[in-house]
C-alpha cells in the first residue's frame, strides 16, 4: 500500500497538515470506530467536500495519520544517531532507541484507545511501519560500524538491540523508569558486545 502524497502548495499544505492533526487527535479521543469524516471536517474546520478531495474514507485518513507518525519516529531516530555535539556513539545510540520506545509509552499513555487504534495500525498500515522499522535498523546498524570494534556485528547487534528493546516497556510504571531501563539496556549490551570481541 502506498503512502498518499500530500499537496505540494504552501496553504494546501498546511490544511493538509491541519486535517492530519485533528484526525489524530480524535482517533485517540473516540477510538477508530467513533471517528466519522464529519467530525474530522468539523475538528479541522474544513468542508466535508475539501476532506473528500485528500481521502476517499476513514481508512485512507488513518493511513496517512500512521504514515505521519511514523515519519515522526524516523526523524527523531535519525537525529538522536547524529553525530552531535560530544556525544560518543554509545550515547548515540541509547538515545536512539529511548526515543524509538518512549514514544510508544507515551502515546499508549495518550488515549484509552491506543490499544485499538494499534491493532487498526497493524491491519490499515502495517506496511509503513514495517518500512519505518527497516529504515531505523539500517542507520543503527550504520551507525554501529563506526567502531571498529562493533563493526563485524554491527548487523545482529542492531537487530538485537532495536527488537529486544521492544518489550521493556510493557511493564514500566513511568517513562523515566522506561528510559533509565532502556539506557541500561542499550549500554549493557554494547559493553558485552565488545567484551565478547576482545575475547575473540
Amino acid at each position: 500500500m502506498q503512502d498518499r502524497q500530500e499537496p505540494a502548495e504552501t496553504e494546501e499544505r498546511a490544511l493538509y497538515k491541519r486535517v492530519i492533526r485533528s484526525a489524530d487527535a480524535l482517533f485517540k479521543k473516540v477510538g477508530f470506530r467513533g471517528v466519522t469524516m464529519e467530525a474530522v471536517a468539523r475538528e479541522a474546520v474544513v468542508a466535508k467536500a475539501t476532506l473528500y478531495s485528500y481521502f476517499r474514507n476513514k481508512d485512507e485518513l488513518f493511513i496517512a495519520v500512521s504514515a505521519r507518525i511514523a515519519e515522526g519516529h524516523r526523524a527523531g531516530f535519525t537525529a538522536a544517531l547524529a553525530n552531535a555535539a560530544g556525544k560518543t556513539l554509545d550515547e548515540r545510540v541509547a538515545a536512539a532507541i529511548v526515543g524509538r520506545r518512549a514514544s510508544l509509552f507515551t502515546y499508549m499513555a495518550s488515549s484509552p484507545h491506543a490499544e485499538d487504534l494499534i491493532s487498526h495500525k497493524h491491519q490499515l498500515a502495517g506496511d509503513i511501519f514495517v518500512r519505518s522499522d527497516e529504515f531505523m535498523l539500517r542507520l543503527l546498524t550504520s551507525a554501529l560500524r563506526e567502531d571498529s570494534v562493533l563493526k563485524p556485528s554491527a548487523a545482529r547487534l542492531a537487530r538485537a538491540l532495536f527488537y529486544g528493546s521492544a518489550q521493556i516497556g510493557v511493564n514500566s510504571a513511568s517513562r523515566t523508569v522506561l528510559e533509565a531501563d532502556l539506557e541500561a539496556f542499550v549500554m549493557t549490551h554494547l559493553a558485552g558486545a565488545r567484551a565478547l570481541a576482545d575475547r575473540t
